[in-house]
């Protein structure tokens, strides 16, 4: 969406928030927010590889201010495909200063000329990942919104849990959505939802309703399995979701993701929670839909292909780390690339 002569990508809403300054970068519209279960409702709020993409004219500086609510929020300020600096972000407003600057080694700062730009032009991109995120302010005279050549022609939209959202990413270039969009040069949605992707019909009719991505994943769902549903309720749901994505969209490839490897897989239980099914019955159900499904753009991959090794994963035996969500990126790429040439984009 357009705001302030900036584009925000994967905001569909600039929201008021009662008590807070600023407008909320709100990944869903409200009205499929309120769709979700109360945990959704929470985690689609928070920040995702939403980006501030802006031009400014040569030598202009450009001050974006910022605030974030619920804990620590990380911003990486990219200029086009280049990276520049990371900023923490707390409730206390920050200001970046959007700037060309001389880096620290004896070339001139690659911000114009000859520098390759393999996916991105010369536009500032500030991309967002933790938190509630808030605009303060953004001067809207003397900036521009991309142009098309100067960012990805193509999107990949993700769904899933919070190891689709990147939680344990340390820093949103190294979630497996961006990761994998990086290496196919494409634009990622990340629509991952920590400990909520419960498969509603309210965020699989929202991703039917979209025109906007040439292919998406499904990542379904650990969270499901770690709180208590059975692999009949589970299929049901996925079922339903994955039908309506791929009846809306019969020319556009939906990659649904298996389970990867976890504690589940040792037969033990996150502390506290009830569990009702095996991680082999839920793989098995996601592979039965897809098989099911009559739509031949609809594809399964295991999770446990995409991550092959233990020591991707962090200490709890769940969330991958930088290695594992590296690895991820590297396979799912791999599976995807040839399913985006069949379509020749």
């Amino acid at each position: 969406m357009l705001y302030g002569n900036a584009e925000f990508h994967n905001v569909a809403e600039l929201a008021p928030v009662e008590g807070r300054p600023g407008l909320l970068l709100q990944r869903v519209p409200e009205s499929v927010r309120t769709g979700l279960l109360e945990k959704g409702q929470e985690q689609i709020r928070r920040a995702s590889a939403i980006e501030i993409r802006l031009g400014a004219e040569e030598g202009t500086a450009v001050p974006v201010t910022l605030a974030s609510y619920g804990g620590i929020s990380l911003a990486q300020v990219y200029y086009g495909d280049y990276w520049v600096e990371d900023v923490r972000l707390g409730e206390a407003p920050t200001t970046i200063h959007l700037q060309e600057r001389e880096p620290m080694f004896q070339f001139a700062a690659p911000w114009r000329g000859e520098v390759p730009r393999s996916a991105y032009g010369p536009i500032w991109r500030i991309v967002l990942q933790g938190f509630e995120v808030h605009l303060i302010d953004l001067p809207s005279g003397r900036v521009r919104p991309p142009q098309p050549h100067e960012k990805p022609a193509f999107k990949y939209l993700a769904y899933g849990t919070s190891i689709t959202f990147g939680i344990s990413a340390s820093t949103p270039d190294l979630s497996y959505v961006s990761q994998t969009a990086w290496r196919l040069g494409l634009d990622p949605i990340n629509l991952g939802m920590p400990g909520a992707a419960f498969c509603e019909p309210s965020i699989a009719d929202h991703i039917a309703a979209r025109n906007d991505w040439a292919i998406a994943s499904l990542c379904l769902s650990v969270n499901m399995l770690n709180q208590g549903i059975s692999a009949e309720e589970f299929k049901a749901k996925a079922a339903y979701m994955v039908q309506t994505i791929a009846k809306a969209h019969p020319d556009k490839p939906l990659v649904c993701i298996g389970l990867f490897p976890s504690f589940a897989d040792l037969g033990w239980a996150w502390p506290e929670r009830e569990v009702n099914a095996a991680s082999r019955e839920y793989r098995d159900a996601l592979r039965d839909i897809v098989r099911c499904s009559g739509q031949p753009q609809v594809h399964y991959v295991d999770g446990q292909e995409l991550l092959d090794d233990w020591r991707g994963l962090s200490h709890d035996l769940l969330h991958p780390g930088n290695f594992g969500m590296v690895r991820i990126g590297e396979r799912l790429a791999a599976f995807m690339g040839p399913l985006l040439q069949s379509r020749r984009l």
